[in-house]
């Protein structure tokens, strides 16, 4: 409670209060209103005593100042009666007036952001601490890849072939990405500018002693960025972008499931459509978005080690020799809203890949072109997936990038999408078969999936094919160069999965289950022995790299893999996990002697089923 503030009238402060009265009293005699006061005149005080005055004309005196008058406790002023106590009608206390704010200065983009952004943050940080083993049924060194007993650390055959289908990664990495980022308004009206300088950290590989830094510390995807709005609108959605990539454009691909797409250039991990490529793949993007739809061009380039045949200098001998040499790829395409519920998307490119070294094709072009579509049927709270490997890493406070943004869930509301891929390539190679010409191989690859959250529960149902030439599309062909003989038969990868988790509110806990079921893809070459029988021989071709050879006579067989695992979640940023998974593989071989004759190495089968469990920590920010 505070007393009332006397000053709004025009006298003193409540600390010389006497002349108040006295004022009041002279506006009450002066003025011909009468007012009606609910509250008791005060009793004036006497004058002290002063000497008698001398006789003089009558002339008006000005009344004397009244003494002050002590104030008790809880009054509104001297004399008046008590306020009322807090809590009474009329009694509520007035909060304090908070001093005015001001507000700091905000420089505005176009887009309604702050235009200045946080410069050498970190982002997108991964740290998994992982414990288990991948096979308890086998002795270290039986099968490849080789298999330890329980130890800290991540390993390949922890991820089955179904994990990860839209992701370079397998979720148990430990990395980070340095995000030097900024973002300013043009001096053009409507026109904003951005650029990212972004350079990924792989801990592992650093602390791996491999004296490999191009493999631990390398660019990931910096860009320099134009967007001019179009529309004159602010919030930045509809308008013509030129993205430019100084270093590398490896996020710059078409296809749209990450498994199935082409035209990468991550070489170290055999995801580069252009065969020895040296160095650098720089590279842009001109697009327009609009409201319901977009369309882009762009390019990429490199260097590839490529033969040529020259004069030797002084003479007019031919000699061949080894020159790096600038190879393009084109991009192209675009997508649309058909409704609400349904999009189109669909792109396409060309890309070369060098000269032929082979001496009956010898400077003759290498190149592969195709394209790809996927339609996209979805409710429309579900959104359109895009693989963060294909994403613009941007460091902005006031738009956060939410790479790991949590499920979020909805009790009594259910969300469904289903989508379908169709990838074709065609690749100029040497014909095995005709020497001294070359032809058109074709590759194909689809993918259907269907994917539902109804409250707590999710629900996944994949199915995918790629044909081996498809398989082998960056190497290209299962031999180098050269397209599949007549004679050879190969078999497509045919694989369907399904998984499913239901989150549990109170302890936050997901446990889930996924199973599928793998036919790989082959290679099978017929031929003779030194007595004229028949020798068939397959290759299992899991991916480019990694192929199994099968005792002869044999072949291929489905592979089933399943796993049991349980998330806890302890808080946004800390997730523990637990898991067991089960693999049958009757495609997986060793050598060994022959028995009988003590020299000759025999390819024999292994043990199929292999067993694993594990647990790990995993901290995303």
């Amino acid at each position: 409670m505070r007393s009332l503030d006397t000053s709004v009238l025009g006298a003193q402060p409540p600390t010389n209060r006497a002349p108040l009265l006295g004022t009041l009293v002279a506006l009450a005699l002066s003025t011909a209103t009468s007012v009606a006061v609910a509250q008791p005149a005060p009793q004036p005080v006497p004058p002290a005593a002063q000497p008698a005055p001398q006789p003089a004309p009558p002339v008006a005196q000005p009344l004397p100042p009244p003494m002050p008058v002590p104030q008790a406790p809880g009054q509104a002023f001297p004399g008046g009666p008590p306020l009322p106590a807090p809590g009474t009608p009329g009694g509520e206390s007035l909060p304090p007036v908070p001093p005015p704010v001001v507000p700091a200065p905000v420089v505005e983009t176009l887009t309604g952001g702050e235009a200045p952004t946080r410069v050498g943050d970190f982002m997108d940080t991964r740290l998994s601490w992982t414990f288990g083993t991948d096979d308890v049924l086998h002795a270290t060194g039986l099968a490849y890849p080789l298999s330890q007993s329980f130890n800290v650390g991540d390993r390949p055959q922890y991820r089955l072939f179904f994990d990860s289908l839209n992701s370079r990664f397998s979720d148990r990495e430990n990395l980070t990405h340095l995000a030097l980022y900024k973002k300013m308004p043009g001096f053009i009206k409507n026109l904003d500018t951005e650029a990212s300088a972004i350079i990924r950290l792989d801990l592992a590989q650093l602390a791996s002693n491999s004296n490999n830094l191009n493999q631990a510390i390398y660019d990931a995807g910096s860009f320099i960025r134009l967007f001019y709005h179009t529309n004159g609108d602010r919030d930045g959605k509809v308008g013509l972008g030129l993205t430019l990539w100084p270093i590398d454009t490896d996020r710059f691909r078409l296809g749209y499931l990450y498994t199935l797409s082409w035209g990468g250039t991550a070489s170290y991990i055999n995801q580069s459509i252009f065969p020895g490529i040296q160095g650098l793949a720089p590279g842009a993007k001109l697009a327009y978005d609009g409201e319901r739809w977009s369309v882009f061009v762009g390019f990429k380039t490199a260097s590839i080690n490529q033969a040529q045949q020259t004069f030797a200098p002084g003479t007019n001998q031919i000699e061949e020799i080894t020159i790096q040499q600038t190879n393009v790829g084109l991009l192209a395409g675009g997508d649309v809203d058909i409704t609400k519920n349904i999009r189109l998307d669909l792109n396409g490119g060309y890309f070369q890949q060098g000269k032929f070294d082979l001496p009956d094709v010898f400077g003759q072009s290498v190149y592969t072109f195709g394209g790809s579509g996927r339609l996209f049927i979805h409710s429309e709270d579900y959104p359109t997936p895009v693989s963060i490997d294909f994403r613009l890493y941007r460091n902005d406070p006031n738009k956060p990038m939410e790479i790991f943004r949590p499920v979020d869930y909805h009790p009594g509301r259910t969300s469904w999408a289903i989508s379908a891929e169709y990838d074709n390539l065609w690749q100029n190679l040497k014909d095995f078969d005709t020497a001294g010409a070359t032809k058109l191989q074709t590759a194909h690859a689809g993918a259907l999936q269907a994917d539902v959250k109804s409250g707590f529960f999710r629900g996944e149902l994949t199915g995918l094919v790629r044909d081996l030439a498809y398989v082998l599309r960056n190497q290209p062909s299962f031999i180098p160069f050269e397209t599949m003989p007549k004679d050879a038969t190969t078999t497509p990868e045919i694989f369907g999965s399904a998984a499913v988790d239901y989150y549990f509110d109170g302890p936050r806990l997901t446990p889930g289950l996924s199973v599928g079921v793998q036919v790989p893809s082959t290679f099978q070459s017929k031929s003779t022995n030194t007595t004229s029988a028949p020798i068939d021989r397959t290759v299992v071709v899991r991916e480019q790299g990694n192929l199994g050879i099968l005792p002869v006579g044999e072949g291929a067989v489905p592979i089933v893999e399943a796993r049991a695992s349980l998330r806890w979640d302890l808080s946004r940023i800390l997730s523990a996990y637990f898991w067991v998974q089960y693999k049958r593989d009757n495609n997986q071989t060793f050598l060994e002697r022959d028995p009988s004759e003590g020299t000759v190495s025999l390819r024999t089968f292994l043990n199929p089923d292999f067993f694993g469990l594990g647990m790990s920590a995993r901290a995303r920010f």
